[in-house]
Protein backbone atom coordinates (compact mmCIF):
# COMPACT_ATOMS: atom_id res chain seq x y z
CA UNK A 1 0.00 0.00 0.00
CA UNK A 2 1.58 3.60 -0.84
CA UNK A 3 0.34 6.52 1.28
CA UNK A 4 0.56 9.68 -0.60
CA UNK A 5 -0.19 13.61 0.37
CA UNK A 6 -3.05 15.05 -2.53
CA UNK A 7 -2.50 18.32 -0.95
CA UNK A 8 0.67 20.49 0.60
CA UNK A 9 -0.15 23.78 2.35
CA UNK A 10 3.46 24.95 3.18
CA UNK A 11 3.86 27.25 6.06
CA UNK A 12 7.26 28.97 7.55
CA UNK A 13 8.08 29.70 10.72
CA UNK A 14 11.26 32.44 11.42
CA UNK A 15 12.52 33.18 14.57
CA UNK A 16 13.08 37.09 14.86
CA UNK A 17 16.62 37.43 14.96
CA UNK A 18 18.45 39.71 17.42
CA UNK A 19 15.10 39.63 19.42
CA UNK A 20 15.81 42.15 22.38
CA UNK A 21 16.61 45.16 20.20
CA UNK A 22 14.06 44.32 17.23
CA UNK A 23 11.25 44.31 19.85
CA UNK A 24 12.44 47.76 21.70
CA UNK A 25 12.48 48.76 18.16
CA UNK A 26 8.99 47.63 17.07
CA UNK A 27 7.26 48.46 20.20
CA UNK A 28 8.55 52.09 19.30
CA UNK A 29 7.74 52.11 15.70
CA UNK A 30 3.90 50.69 16.60
CA UNK A 31 3.88 53.68 19.26
CA UNK A 32 3.65 56.05 16.48
CA UNK A 33 0.46 54.18 15.34
CA UNK A 34 -2.07 53.40 18.28
CA UNK A 35 -4.44 50.56 18.26
CA UNK A 36 -7.87 51.01 19.12
CA UNK A 37 -12.06 49.50 19.05
CA UNK A 38 -13.25 50.01 15.44
CA UNK A 39 -17.27 49.25 14.84
CA UNK A 40 -17.95 45.83 16.49
CA UNK A 41 -14.10 44.80 16.08
CA UNK A 42 -13.45 42.23 19.29
CA UNK A 43 -10.00 43.59 19.75
CA UNK A 44 -8.05 46.50 19.60
CA UNK A 45 -6.16 47.68 16.30
CA UNK A 46 -5.08 50.38 13.58
CA UNK A 47 -5.41 48.34 10.47
CA UNK A 48 -8.88 51.82 9.97
CA UNK A 49 -6.50 54.35 10.51
CA UNK A 50 -3.71 56.02 8.51
CA UNK A 51 -0.50 54.05 8.76
CA UNK A 52 1.97 56.02 6.09
CA UNK A 53 5.33 55.06 5.95
CA UNK A 54 5.07 51.88 8.55
CA UNK A 55 5.24 49.49 5.57
CA UNK A 56 8.86 51.07 4.90
CA UNK A 57 9.64 51.20 8.70
CA UNK A 58 8.63 47.67 9.51
CA UNK A 59 10.54 46.20 6.34
CA UNK A 60 13.64 47.94 7.81
CA UNK A 61 13.33 46.28 10.92
CA UNK A 62 12.94 42.89 9.91
CA UNK A 63 14.45 43.14 6.41
CA UNK A 64 16.86 39.75 7.14
CA UNK A 65 13.93 37.64 8.55
CA UNK A 66 11.86 38.39 5.12
CA UNK A 67 15.46 38.66 3.30
CA UNK A 68 15.03 35.06 4.96
CA UNK A 69 11.75 33.79 3.62
CA UNK A 70 12.50 35.44 0.10
CA UNK A 71 15.78 32.88 -0.40
CA UNK A 72 13.84 30.11 1.07
CA UNK A 73 10.92 30.37 -1.52
CA UNK A 74 13.15 31.67 -4.26
CA UNK A 75 10.86 34.52 -4.96
CA UNK A 76 11.05 37.67 -4.42
CA UNK A 77 8.54 39.14 -1.84
CA UNK A 78 6.62 42.95 -1.39
CA UNK A 79 5.28 43.65 1.86
CA UNK A 80 1.77 45.52 0.73
CA UNK A 81 -0.17 46.31 4.32
CA UNK A 82 1.50 45.94 8.05
CA UNK A 83 -0.97 46.71 10.86
CA UNK A 84 -0.73 45.70 14.52
CA UNK A 85 -3.51 43.61 16.85
CA UNK A 86 -3.88 44.16 20.36
CA UNK A 87 -5.75 41.61 22.31
CA UNK A 88 -6.88 42.25 25.99
CA UNK A 89 -8.62 40.47 28.37
CA UNK A 90 -11.80 38.88 26.66
CA UNK A 91 -11.26 39.48 23.17
CA UNK A 92 -10.28 37.51 20.65
CA UNK A 93 -10.50 37.53 16.96
CA UNK A 94 -12.94 35.56 14.58
CA UNK A 95 -12.11 33.30 11.63
CA UNK A 96 -10.92 34.99 8.44
CA UNK A 97 -8.27 35.14 5.75
CA UNK A 98 -6.49 37.28 4.25
CA UNK A 99 -7.20 37.48 0.31
CA UNK A 100 -6.73 34.82 -2.18
CA UNK A 101 -3.39 35.32 -3.33
CA UNK A 102 0.27 35.71 -1.70
CA UNK A 103 1.29 34.77 1.84
CA UNK A 104 0.55 36.79 5.06
CA UNK A 105 2.99 37.09 8.22
CA UNK A 106 2.39 37.10 12.26
CA UNK A 107 4.66 38.50 14.25
CA UNK A 108 4.01 37.57 18.54
CA UNK A 109 5.45 41.06 19.77
CA UNK A 110 3.95 40.36 23.36
CA UNK A 111 2.90 36.70 24.07
CA UNK A 112 1.63 36.48 27.54
CA UNK A 113 2.33 32.72 29.37
CA UNK A 114 -1.33 31.16 28.88
CA UNK A 115 -2.18 33.48 25.82
CA UNK A 116 -3.95 31.78 22.58
CA UNK A 117 -1.63 31.43 19.91
CA UNK A 118 -3.71 32.14 16.27
CA UNK A 119 -5.73 29.04 15.24
CA UNK A 120 -5.38 27.80 11.63
CA UNK A 121 -8.19 25.96 9.90
CA UNK A 122 -7.58 23.21 7.69
CA UNK A 123 -9.43 23.99 4.16
CA UNK A 124 -11.29 20.67 4.21
CA UNK A 125 -13.09 18.62 6.87
CA UNK A 126 -11.79 15.66 7.77
CA UNK A 127 -12.42 12.98 5.96
CA UNK A 128 -13.80 10.06 8.53
CA UNK A 129 -15.32 12.54 11.14
CA UNK A 130 -16.59 15.26 8.59
CA UNK A 131 -15.32 17.68 11.43
CA UNK A 132 -13.42 20.64 11.22
CA UNK A 133 -9.42 20.56 11.76
CA UNK A 134 -8.14 23.73 13.42
CA UNK A 135 -4.04 23.84 14.26
CA UNK A 136 -3.03 26.25 16.90
CA UNK A 137 0.69 26.46 16.14
CA UNK A 138 3.17 26.55 19.32
CA UNK A 139 4.71 29.70 18.97
CA UNK A 140 6.56 32.28 21.32
CA UNK A 141 6.62 35.46 21.35
CA UNK A 142 9.50 36.99 18.88
CA UNK A 143 8.60 33.93 16.16
CA UNK A 144 7.13 34.54 13.03
CA UNK A 145 4.59 32.72 11.44
CA UNK A 146 3.77 33.09 7.34
CA UNK A 147 1.26 31.12 5.93
CA UNK A 148 -0.84 31.46 2.56
CA UNK A 149 -3.22 34.10 2.78
CA UNK A 150 -6.34 31.83 1.98
CA UNK A 151 -5.93 30.14 5.16
CA UNK A 152 -8.21 31.09 7.24
CA UNK A 153 -7.50 31.74 11.07
CA UNK A 154 -8.63 32.83 14.21
CA UNK A 155 -7.15 34.07 17.92
CA UNK A 156 -9.63 32.34 20.83
CA UNK A 157 -10.55 34.68 23.71
CA UNK A 158 -7.28 36.01 25.52
CA UNK A 159 -7.97 34.82 29.25
CA UNK A 160 -5.02 37.07 30.78
CA UNK A 161 -4.69 40.00 32.16
CA UNK A 162 -1.80 41.27 30.37
CA UNK A 163 -1.86 42.27 27.30
CA UNK A 164 -1.44 39.93 23.84
CA UNK A 165 0.29 42.28 20.58
CA UNK A 166 0.73 40.89 17.02
CA UNK A 167 2.22 42.13 14.30
CA UNK A 168 0.79 41.16 10.83
CA UNK A 169 1.35 41.71 7.15
CA UNK A 170 0.46 40.71 4.00
CA UNK A 171 2.78 40.39 1.15
CA UNK A 172 2.49 39.88 -2.95
CA UNK A 173 4.90 37.17 -4.29
CA UNK A 174 7.09 38.84 -7.45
Amino acid sequence: MIQETLFNIPFYTIPALNWSTKRKDLIKLFKSYSDKKHGIQTFHTNRQSDRTGLVEAFTNVLGEELNMLSQKIKKDLAVIDVWSVTYKQGEYHSPHNHGTIGLTGILYLQLPKGAPVTNYIQPWNDYITDRTIYYPLPVQEGQIVVVPRFINHFSPPLETKKVKQIISWDMNIQ
